[in-house]
């Protein structure tokens, strides 16, 4: 009878079969592949009569992430009264993606869009770049895949010029295959650049006449539409998203432009991007700029259409191409990296950004969603009350009830 036992437990050791009761339990949060439930699988952003729930980031001064606060360290204005907080949870992606199981990493291919420890579309707005911008993006873009992407980090790559289809993919080597193919192409259609040389002797030229500006606002609005449909792929993914544009700059708002039609159009993807649960990063790729007077400018001594000074009409242009950048990011709770040289210690910024959020929810006043106020756009703004730290969350949304 023992002989007969122990040949029948000989195939279950073969086979490294365990009993039942000695099977270690495993968390469902160990593999990608198995279901997991965390505060991270809720929407980021929601909308009822009776919730309004937004993702906040709070830094010190250092820029290092503050997880320990509670409800009371928060206050919530909406359209400048103060709503009050009902809740707060702190969502630590490193946590919820923390893999004690001991087994080797699943590949690329293994893993599904919904596991993505880190989701993201880059937009290279390559259309308008400059030769050295596109040698600049694509040389800090293989140093941010070299150092920065991570096992689980699900991303595409998406261009202006729409050279090749934008694909979502845990693969770095099909990124790197991507962003190798970042070419410099001469197009007729490019607009004139706030850095090119100016003919004092001839036209105004250069970004500043009002033919220059005018496409310059077709182009922004070309990229809004680059932006807005990485926005729709990156949706219905769980979590936390981010778009990040490398760019150098539209104007939105200026002289010889529909200021209200470029508002319009940026709020309402600023709104969408919310309610996607997606943030906006921008870079841009120029770096530290010179705006003064150059060897290739015609001649007038530095002074350029109509008595103007070159250096200040340059940096005024400068300063508007980086506004809109600025103004994308800040909207929805991102930031921009301009004036920096460092284009693969930005996209590490950004990285490190996204090790965790805040969803906090608050009950919006009376009226919020009235039949009266459908499409009117509620501003919101975010403070703590402890001191010495900075609060980055989205700017507000249309009084439209989530879908």
């Amino acid at each position: 009878m023992r002989r007969l036992l122990l040949l029948a437990l000989v195939p279950a050791v073969l086979l490294g079969v365990r009993p039942a009761a000695q099977e270690p339990a495993q968390k469902p949060s160990q593999r990608p592949e198995q279901a997991r439930s965390s505060p991270r699988d809720a929407p980021i952003f929601r909308l009822t009569v009776s919730l309004v729930q937004l993702d906040v980031v709070v830094t010190d001064g250092k820029g290092r992430h503050v997880t320990t606060l509670g409800p009371e360290d928060f206050e919530v204005y909406q359209d400048g009264r103060q709503q009050p907080v009902t809740a707060v949870s702190y969502v630590d992606n490193a946590e919820v993606w923390e893999d004690t199981s001991g087994l080797p990493p699943l590949p690329p291919e293994a893993l599904r869009p919904r596991d993505a420890r880190r989701a993201m579309a880059i937009v290279v707005d390559d259309l308008r770049m400059s030769f050295e911008s596109i040698y600049y993006s694509r040389r800090g873009l293989q140093r941010f895949l070299d150092r920065e992407f991570q096992q689980g980090d699900l991303a595409m790559l998406v261009t202006t010029t729409g050279l090749y289809r934008p694909e979502l993919t845990f693969s770095p080597k099909v990124l790197r295959s991507a962003v190798n193919r970042l070419r410099f192409s001469l197009w007729d259609i490019r607009p004139a650049s706030i850095l090119d040389p100016i003919d004092i002797g001839g036209r105004a030229g250069s970004g500043f006449d009002p033919y220059d500006r005018f496409q310059q606002r077709n182009f922004a609005q070309d990229s809004m539409a680059k932006i807005d449909a990485s926005i729709d792929l990156l949706k219905p993914l769980p979590g936390r998203k981010s778009v990040i544009l490398l760019s150098e700059g539209f104007t939105i708002f200026g002289p010889g432009l529909d200021n209200a039609l470029m508002r319009d159009l940026m709020q309402r993807l600023v709104d969408h991007a919310n309610r996607a649960g997606v943030v906006v990063y921008a870079l841009d790729p120029r770096g530290l700029v010179y705006t003064g007077l150059t060897a290739a400018d015609g001649a007038g001594g530095g002074v350029g259409p109509m008595g103007r000074d070159i250096g200040s009409m340059r940096s005024a242009a400068l300063r508007e191409s980086q506004d809109g950048l600025r103004y994308l990011a800040n909207e929805t709770g991102g930031f921009a990296v301009v004036d920096n040289n460092d284009l693969a210690g930005g996209m590490k910024r950004i990285m490190v950004d996204q090790q965790g959020y805040y969803l906090i929810g608050y009950q919006p006043e009376a009226g919020t969603l009235a039949p009266d106020s459908t499409g009117k756009f509620r501003h919101i703004k975010i403070k703590v009350t402890r001191k010495g730290l900075k609060v980055r969350t989205r700017s507000g949304f249309y009084a439209v009830a989530s879908e």
